[in-house]
C-alpha cells in the first residue's frame, strides 16, 4: 500500500529524498510545496522521474492539502522555518517527518511538543539519516544486547566534520546560536540515543570561532562542543565534535558517523567509520568490515523511510522511531542549555518542560 505524501522543499537536496522516496515504493507524492513556486516547477522539470509534479505545486502545505488527499508530509526547507511547517502538518491531521533540526530553539520545540500532544495518533519525526547505516546498526545492537558489553561502565565519540558553509547567503548553522548541536552534533547523539536511551546529566561546553575562509563568523555554538553524559550510578560518557573543515579528502560527511569507544562489564567496543570491533577477555572476538554512510546518503535516507512507513502502518509497535528522535533534540538542546549557563542540566526535568 502506497502511502500519499506532500513535499516541502523543492531544492537539490529535497529531489534527491523525493527520488528516494518515490524508489521505495511504499510512498506516493501528490504534490511540493515551495514558496518560489516558479523556481519549484523548473526544477521539477528539469529531472524527467519528477516532472509530472510540477502542475501540482503550491505555496503552502495547506493549499496542497486542500487540493491533494495526503496522509503525510516530508519537509525539507530551512531550519529555522522547520517548526511552523510541522506543526501546520500535524494541524491537517499528517504523519510528519521533517529533517533535522524540527525545531532550533526551546520556544519552537515547546509550542511543537504541545501541538504534537493535540495530535497523539500522529508521528512526528526529526529525520536523522547517520544511524541507519551497517556499522551504527551493528553498534547500537551490540551496545544494547547484554550479550555484547554488558553493562556500561564509560565511553567516548569523537566526530571530526567537515563543513565549509561559506556561502553567499549565510545558511541558520552559522547566523543562529547552537546550530553546532542541532545540525551537526544530532547525528552522533541520536546514535547514542538509540543505543543507550537519555543521559540523567549534560555537562557541556561550546566554542566561538571565526573562520572566514569555511563561513564562520563567532556566533555562539555553531563551530564545536564538547560534553559530559552522566548515565545511572555516575557513568561517563564523553562527547568531542568540531567542524573545523581543513579539508577533507572524504567528502562532505565524512566522519559524521564519530568514532567511538563503548566500555563495558563484559566487553568493550570500538568503531572507526565501517569497522565495528568486540573485545572479550583480551580477545578480539568480532571484528567487521561494514559500510558506513552511502554516496548521498540515499540507502541511510532509505532505511529510514522503510523504518517510518512501517511506524504509520502500526504506531504502537514502532513508536520508537518517533521517539528517539524527539528524545535526540532534547539532548542536543540540553548542550546547548549547559554551555549557555555553564551548568550541570539534568535531562529528566528539560523533558519534563517540554511534555507538561
Amino acid at each position: 500500500m502506497k502511502i500519499p505524501f506532500i513535499l516541502v522543499g523543492c531544492g537539490k537536496f529535497s529531489l534527491q529524498r523525493l527520488e528516494i522516496l518515490i524508489n521505495s515504493k511504499k510512498f506516493e507524492p501528490t504534490a511540493c510545496v515551495d514558496l518560489n513556486v516558479e523556481e519549484a516547477k523548473q526544477n521539477l522539470k528539469s529531472n524527467k522521474k519528477l516532472s509530472y509534479l510540477a502542475n501540482n505545486v503550491f505555496k503552502t502545505i495547506s493549499d496542497a492539502k486542500k487540493n491533494n488527499d495526503s496522509k503525510v508530509c516530508f519537509i525539507y526547507a530551512t531550519s529555522n522555518s522547520h517548526t511552523e511547517l510541522c506543526i501546520e502538518s500535524l494541524n491537517l491531521g499528517m504523519h510528519t517527518l521533517a529533517v533535522k533540526s524540527i525545531a532550533t530553539n526551546k520556544h519552537e520545540f515547546k509550542n511543537l511538543i504541545q501541538t504534537h500532544k493535540k495530535h497523539p495518533d500522529l508521528l512526528l519525526v526529526q529525520g536523522l539519516n547517520n544511524q541507519w547505516n551497517e556499522a551504527a546498526t551493528q553498534m547500537i545492537n551490540l551496545v544494547k544486547n547484554p550479550e555484547g558489553i554488558g553493562k556500561l561502565l564509560g565511553g567516548q565519540c569523537i566526530c571530526w566534520g567537515r563543513q565549509n558553509l561559506n556561502q553567499a547567503l549565510p545558511p541558520d548553522d552559522v547566523t543562529m546560536e547552537g546550530m553546532f548541536y542541532y545540525s551537526l552534533a544530532c547525528h552522533q547523539l541520536s546514535q547514542l540515543v538509540a543505543a543507550k536511551g537519555l543521559p540523567k546529566f549534560v555537562t557541556s561546553y561550546s566554542q566561538s570561532r571565526v573562520d572566514e575562509e569555511i563561513g564562520y563568523k563567532g556566533v555562539f555554538g555553531t563551530s564545536g562542543g564538547q560534553c559530559i553524559f552522566e548515565y545511572g550510578d555516575g557513568v561517563p560518557f564523553s562527547y568531542t565534535g568540531t567542524r573545523a573543515g581543513h579539508g577533507n579528502p572524504f567528502g562532505f560527511a565524512s566522519r559524521w558517523s564519530g568514532n567511538w569507544i563503548f566500555h563495558g562489564e563484559n566487553g568493550d567496543l570500538k568503531r572507526d567509520g565501517g569497522r565495528v570491533q568486540l573485545y572479550k577477555k583480551g580477545n578480539l572476538v568480532q571484528d567487521l568490515f561494514l559500510k558506513d554512510l552511502d554516496n548521498k546518503l540515499i540507502e541511510d535516507e532509505s532505511r529510514q523511510f522503510n523504518y517510518f512507513y512501517d511506524a504509520i502502518l502500526d504506531i504502537k509497535k514502532n513508536k520508537w522511531i518517533q521517539e528517539n528522535s524527539l528524545d535526540t533534540w532534547i539532548l542536543m538542546d540540553a548542550c546547548n542549555e549547559s554551555s549557555i549557563k555553564n551548568k550541570k542540566i539534568s535531562v529528566e526535568e528539560l523533558k519534563k518542560y517540554y511534555y507538561t
